[in-house]
Protein backbone atom coordinates (compact mmCIF):
# COMPACT_ATOMS: atom_id res chain seq x y z
CA UNK A 1 0.00 0.00 0.00
CA UNK A 2 1.37 3.41 -0.93
CA UNK A 3 0.95 6.53 1.14
CA UNK A 4 -1.32 9.24 -0.29
CA UNK A 5 0.51 11.97 -2.17
CA UNK A 6 1.01 15.23 -0.36
CA UNK A 7 -0.17 18.18 -2.43
CA UNK A 8 2.66 20.22 -3.90
CA UNK A 9 3.74 23.20 -1.87
CA UNK A 10 5.25 26.50 -2.98
CA UNK A 11 7.30 28.71 -0.75
CA UNK A 12 5.99 32.28 -0.60
CA UNK A 13 6.95 35.40 1.29
CA UNK A 14 4.47 37.42 3.34
CA UNK A 15 4.87 40.54 5.43
CA UNK A 16 3.37 40.58 8.91
CA UNK A 17 3.57 42.89 11.84
CA UNK A 18 5.99 41.52 14.45
CA UNK A 19 3.14 41.10 16.95
CA UNK A 20 0.98 39.11 14.53
CA UNK A 21 3.91 36.94 13.52
CA UNK A 22 4.72 36.17 17.15
CA UNK A 23 1.10 35.32 17.99
CA UNK A 24 0.66 33.16 14.90
CA UNK A 25 3.88 31.27 15.56
CA UNK A 26 2.82 30.64 19.15
CA UNK A 27 -0.62 29.45 18.02
CA UNK A 28 0.78 27.32 15.20
CA UNK A 29 3.22 25.48 17.41
CA UNK A 30 5.83 23.58 15.49
CA UNK A 31 4.14 24.04 12.09
CA UNK A 32 3.68 27.74 11.34
CA UNK A 33 3.15 27.09 7.62
CA UNK A 34 0.31 24.65 8.25
CA UNK A 35 -1.29 27.11 10.64
CA UNK A 36 -1.16 29.94 8.09
CA UNK A 37 -2.41 27.62 5.32
CA UNK A 38 -5.39 26.55 7.42
CA UNK A 39 -6.17 30.18 8.32
CA UNK A 40 -6.13 31.16 4.63
CA UNK A 41 -8.38 28.22 3.71
CA UNK A 42 -10.87 29.17 6.43
CA UNK A 43 -10.82 32.84 5.35
CA UNK A 44 -11.43 31.91 1.73
CA UNK A 45 -14.36 29.67 2.72
CA UNK A 46 -15.77 32.48 4.87
CA UNK A 47 -15.43 35.00 2.03
CA UNK A 48 -17.08 32.56 -0.38
CA UNK A 49 -20.00 32.08 1.98
CA UNK A 50 -20.44 35.84 2.32
CA UNK A 51 -20.41 36.24 -1.46
CA UNK A 52 -22.97 33.43 -1.83
CA UNK A 53 -25.22 35.09 0.76
CA UNK A 54 -24.85 38.44 -1.03
CA UNK A 55 -25.80 36.89 -4.36
CA UNK A 56 -28.76 35.04 -2.83
CA UNK A 57 -30.01 38.28 -1.25
CA UNK A 58 -29.95 39.94 -4.67
CA UNK A 59 -31.63 36.98 -6.37
CA UNK A 60 -34.66 38.08 -8.39
CA UNK A 61 -36.40 34.77 -7.63
CA UNK A 62 -36.87 35.91 -4.05
CA UNK A 63 -38.59 39.05 -5.31
CA UNK A 64 -40.92 36.98 -7.51
CA UNK A 65 -41.82 34.69 -4.62
CA UNK A 66 -42.57 37.67 -2.40
CA UNK A 67 -44.79 39.17 -5.10
CA UNK A 68 -46.70 35.88 -5.49
CA UNK A 69 -47.21 35.64 -1.73
CA UNK A 70 -48.47 39.25 -1.65
CA UNK A 71 -50.91 38.49 -4.48
CA UNK A 72 -52.19 35.40 -2.67
CA UNK A 73 -52.69 37.37 0.54
CA UNK A 74 -54.44 40.20 -1.32
CA UNK A 75 -56.78 37.74 -3.06
CA UNK A 76 -57.77 36.07 0.21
Amino acid sequence: MTAPKTPARKKVSITLSPDLEQRAKAAGGDNFSAYVEQALEEKMIHDGMLEYARLRAADAVDDVLEAVEADVEAAA
